[in-house]
């Protein structure tokens, strides 16, 4: 340590040596912030400033080199070899960027220490390339224990500080910044105490002219201004992206701030909607037993109704049925909106008790008779002895619209709904064997507002919020709802609930082995 000191001290200039040192910790600086920059980049979009750290570290590491050299005061006249002092810039310049690519896009394990060795050698590869190109007056000796000793240092320290560059801490780019300052200033004054020369006779004290001076300066500026504008890109291209993530936060914020102000709104609208409409479900039950109503006040005074035909009582009570119908199926349109909104805004609350579910799927079978037997569907129940603890309203909500779905729309011969523990909880699965749904649509189908059948070519009306509004539920329950379907076999809907839908006797391990237990409620 103390040979490396006095070479410094006595064989250098120590203004250039000062001028090499901050020009190095600077170029160092800029490089670790290139680097960093480029680390929270996607690899697409990362090498373009991989490139650009690169070439900031390969300047950097020359002008450090070429700045400390023409500081050297060996007692003899020297010149450089311009040629093989291009090779030299060329030698950092691609070894850097060798090193930096491997460190950051190869996916071995200890990929930025090996990144950070290649550095290391390509530092000491441009030191030496440079001290080949020097040339003085004189005989010239190697020390090869300090020879080895300056690319150790080079290979370790810069391992070491691509390794700290690599972490996400919030002093690993200061980090970085002194191993690789250390590994280039330890390379080159080491390097050089391993250079010794002997001057040639030669009459007169021969030293570095002062042109050397001026040169490492003008190399120093060159230097300086090429790192400045390097740091000037990551700068702009920061600010342009901070001025990007604040656009889109906006944009994000006005977009959510416009989807709850519309769910908002949609949930007013729903309850104001749904009042009238039962006002008119309500005159629409007394238009459809308007017949009866007046033969009943007949009875009442006395009278006798005149007998035969009463076509103005019939087609009462025919509009009246089918206002009732229409404004049946506007309600539940309602009722789905206002759901789905209630779900958006967080509205939406469960109210768990205890009760069997084998009931639950009876009654969901009986509210689908008639449908499924108006369309030859044979609705088949199946059902383990299960006591849930969940919202029977809201697990209704989901078998009705899962059944209804498969009763609409499958065109198939069979429903089969079922209800079986499994080793987290119990499952519901509502299977047909109809069309079928299409793979690409599998995805799609439980997202808001989304039917596989288009408004063109739909048979059944519907607002597409059904199976989103499952999905929520089921999730709200801690639980999921998954879909298999398969073209012209049929599809399975599975409602799978977590134990903690389990009314406390009933566990995954207590529950009966096998189907031997399953009921079968009906057979349409």
């Amino acid at each position: 340590m103390l040979t490396v000191i006095s070479c410094i001290t006595v064989e250098h200039d120590l203004s250039l040596v000062l001028v090499a040192g901050l020009l190095c910790a600077f170029g160092s600086w800029v490089t670790s912030r290139l680097y960093k920059s480029a680390q929270m980049r996607p690899k697409h979009r990362a090498i373009s400033w991989h490139f650009l750290t690169a070439l900031t570290a390969g300047v950097t590491i020359w002008c450090t080199h070429f700045i400390a050299m023409l500081g050297y005061r060996p007692g003899a006249p020297v010149n450089f070899d311009y040629t093989l002092t291009i090779v030299s810039l060329i030698i950092a310049i691609a070894g850097s960027t060798v090193g930096v690519l491997f460190a950051s896009l190869s996916k071995t394990r200890f990929a930025p220490a090996f990144g950070g060795a290649i550095l290391g050698l390509a530092i000491a590869g441009m030191h030496y390339a440079g001290m080949i190109a020097y040339r003085v007056q004189g005989v010239v000796y190697w020390d090869k224990s300090f020879l080895a000793i300056s690319i150790v240092l080079a290979v370790v320290f810069a391992a070491v500080a691509l390794c700290l560059g690599s972490k996400s801490t919030r002093w690993s780019e200061f980090q970085m910044t002194g191993a690789l300052t250390v590994g280039i200033v330890s390379l080159h004054f080491t390097g050089m105490t391993a250079f010794h020369v002997e001057p040639l006779n030669i009459s007169g004290e021969f030293v570095n002219p002062e042109a050397f001076k001026i040169l490492a300066l003008a190399i120093a500026g060159t230097a300086v201004l090429i790192v400045v504008g390097g740091f000037l890109s990551y700068a702009v291209e920061s600010r342009i992206r901070m001025e990007s993530i604040k656009e889109l936060t906006e944009a994000r914020n006005a977009a959510e701030e416009a989807s709850r102000a519309k769910s908002e709104f949609m949930s007013v609208l729903s309850h104001e909607l749904r009042t009238p409409l039962t006002i008119v479900l309500g005159y629409a039950g007394i238009v459809t037993k308007l017949k009866d109503h007046h033969e009943k006040i007949a009875a009442r005074n006395g009278t006798t109704a005149v007998p035969g035909p009463n076509p103005i009582g019939e087609q009462a009570e025919l509009y009246g049925q089918k206002i009732t119908v229409a404004a049946d199926h506007l309600l539940t349109l309602i009722n789905e909106i206002l759901d789905y909104t209630s779900m958006e805004l967080d509205d939406a609350k469960l109210t768990r008790d205890i009760f069997p579910l084998p009931a639950l799927l009876d009654q969901v079978a009986d509210q689908f008779e008639k449908l499924a037997q108006d369309k030859s569907i044979a609705l088949d129940v199946q059902s383990e002895q299960i006591d849930a603890f969940a919202d029977r309203g809201r697990i209704l909500q989901i078998l009705i619209n899962l059944v209804g779905n498969a009763v609409k729309f499958s065109n198939g011969s069979q429903i089969s709904l079922s209800a079986q523990m499994s080793k987290t909880g119990f499952t519901i699965e509502v299977r047909d064997n109809g069309c079928g749904i299409p793979e690409e649509h599998l995805d799609r189908i439980f997202q808001a507002f989304q039917q596989v059948e288009t408004a063109d070519t739909r048979s059944e009306g519907g607002t597409g919020l059904g199976l989103a509004i499952c999905k929520r539920l089921a999730i709200a329950h801690g639980g999921d709802i998954k879909v298999r379907s398969y073209l012209g076999a049929g599809t399975t809907f599975t409602l799978s609930l977590p134990a903690s839908a389990l009314a406390l006797s009933e566990t995954p391990a207590a529950a009966p082995q096998g189907r031997s237990n399953f009921r079968l409620a009906r057979a349409g």
